[in-house]
């Protein structure tokens, strides 16, 4: 019996009878003002242009279509490119011969991944300032809310040896990745935030990040940039955490309360919030432009016989006022912030098998984590919540990658 690939995917075979256009409408993907095409044309060639045969623009799209029909690695991205038929081919602006493994991987490990980045980042905001709020939602609550984190690229190593480091950002509502930026070491991740952010319109957005990001400079950053915070507090900022803290939650008593039953658990959430002006513990500031402080209390036990309640306190800060945003939409956009490990982190190590990829060197593990990104936003962005099974779908039709990108 013949070894099988490193990253075996289904040969998505051209069907003669089957028109792009149906395969568009079927899918119900719209055309859009910013197309993938003209924002990967933007990224540079690092190639010297003699004897160049596939360009940039050509690699990248179908490494992305080989993506998005499940290929994880160069070898299964060339043989998707080698059996997806010279009709689809001739699409991507490929031409008569398929690029080699050889190919694929020396460019795709030598690209300017800043300038992928940029090029995707611009694609998915024009995506969603294409959309509209639906009707009968409240201003408030159609508020852009974005979840800022980071995840280790378990399998990569930077030129030092380092593991690959990345962070993102990623829309509550759609799921959408919005940007990527990597980064050294872990360590780093704070020092790369206005990079990150800068090419973004953060007016009236709320950006939601874990105790790590809780840094003065970033809510100054943000406000200066138009934009609103939730932080959460922990031992990283051992002053505030004390003062929320001392604050006099039992007179304050709670705003809401919620309780959940699933997941073989019972689980019961209360908030309550204050706010910050004037100070109520006659202190100084509590921390830059903050209007209200947040205290949530998670109480869960397990259906099993026997379980017994845990408690967990978290303590957050908002500049968000009252009226902007009241307690209940406060705790779900603080629950909602840990979609970006559900959403995107869980995503791309099970759907994508991302910690065990086999590129592990030069720029080729944030060039592909990009790719997995546009096709985890572009098929949020379709409607579609289960990643692995439209995985296996566009596997099943080359027409479909195409219709996905709206690539015609």
């Amino acid at each position: 019996m013949p070894a099988l690939s490193s990253s075996p995917i289904v040969a998505a075979l051209i069907q003669p009878d089957t028109d792009l256009e149906e395969v568009v409408a079927d899918l119900g993907v719209e055309q859009t003002a910013l197309s993938l095409l003209d924002a990967l044309a933007a990224v540079p060639d690092p190639r010297a242009p003699r004897g160049v045969r596939h360009g940039v623009l050509a690699v990248l799209l179908v490494s992305a279509c080989a993506v998005l029909s499940g290929a994880r690695s160069f070898v299964a991205i060339a043989e998707y490119a080698h059996d997806t038929g010279q009709a689809v081919l001739d699409l991507l602006g490929i031409g008569v011969i398929a690029p080699h493994e050889s190919t694929i991987r020396r460019l795709l490990q030598r690209l300017d991944p800043d300038a992928v980045e940029t090029a995707l980042s611009a694609w998915a905001s024009a995506q969603l300032a294409l959309r509209t709020a639906e009707p009968g939602i409240p201003e408030r609550e159609q508020r852009r809310v974005w979840a800022l984190d980071g995840k280790t690229v378990r399998g990569a190593r930077d030129r030092e040896g380092g593991q690959t480091h990345l962070v993102s950002v990623l829309d509550h509502a759609t799921g959408a990745v919005l940007a990527q930026v990597g980064i050294e070491a872990k360590s780093g991740e704070l020092a790369v935030v206005p990079e990150l952010l800068a090419a973004l319109d953060l007016r009236e957005v709320l950006l939601t990040a874990d105790a790590l990001h809780t840094q003065r400079s970033h809510a100054r950053y943000l406000h200066q940039r138009g934009g609103h915070y939730v932080m959460t507090v922990k031992a990283n900022q051992p002053t505030l955490l004390a003062r929320l803290r001392a604050l006099p939650w039992a007179q304050i008593g709670p705003a809401a309360r919620e309780r959940a039953r699933g997941h073989g658990r019972v689980e019961t959430r209360t908030i309550s919030v204050v706010s910050l002006d004037p100070c109520p513990d006659l202190g100084g500031e509590f921390f830059p432009h903050a209007a209200q402080a947040i205290k949530l209390v998670r109480r869960r036990r397990p259906l099993r016989p026997g379980g017994r309640w845990r408690t967990v306190t978290v303590y957050a800060i908002t500049s968000l006022t009252a009226s902007q945003a009241d307690p209940v939409l406060l705790a779900r956009w603080i629950r909602g912030h840990w979609d970006i490990e559900n959403r995107l982190h869980w995503i791309r190590d099970v759907s994508f098998d991302e910690d065990r990829s086999q590129i592990r060197t030069g720029n080729g593990p944030q060039i592909m984590a990009a790719l997995r990104n546009l096709v985890i936003t572009a098929l949020r962005l379709a409607g579609i919540t289960d990643i692995a099974t439209a995985l296996r779908h566009h596997a099943r039709d080359a027409l479909r990658p195409l219709a996905t990108f709206n690539i015609t």
